[in-house]
């Protein structure tokens, strides 16, 4: 097996927060394990001629090997914890605010404490329904 572009290409995989990079992300995890992800093909308008090269080469590559390609293995469970850790974080960053009295909010009125509530509410739903955080 040649040289495998889910290695080359880790850092934009699992580390990288932008737009490109998270539409790579999903096409990394459906390959992995399509009922964690499903990758929208809209994204590919985003792709500059860089993003667009990486992910053809992504591709070619699981057309060529699938899942027998232990990096594809390793990024895509490296993908999958960092979305649950996400969804970690937005439930402990919710449960933390809900802990404190929305006058007591330091980071602005308490109009801007409650929309930060709805914000970690409305991501926290979105998070569930992608199986980030465990259905409660």
């Amino acid at each position: 097996m040649p040289d495998s572009p889910f290695s080359k290409y880790r850092n934009i995989l699992v580390s990288e927060n932008y737009s490109a990079a998270k539409a790579l992300q999903d096409f990394a995890l459906s390959c992995y394990n399509g009922h964690l992800a499903q990758f929208r093909g809209d994204a590919l308008r985003n792709f500059d001629a860089n993003h667009m090269a990486i992910f053809f080469e992504l591709a070619r590559h699981y057309h060529a090997y699938g899942e027998e390609d232990p990096c594809l293995l390793e990024v895509g469970a490296a993908i999958w914890e960092n979305r649950q850790r996400a969804g970690r974080k937005v439930l402990d960053d919710l449960a933390a605010l809900k802990a404190i009295a929305p006058a007591d909010f330091q980071d602005g009125t308490e109009k801007d404490y409650w929309d930060e509530v709805r914000w970690l509410e409305n991501a926290a739903t979105d998070m569930k329904q992608k199986g980030w955080i465990p259905q409660t």
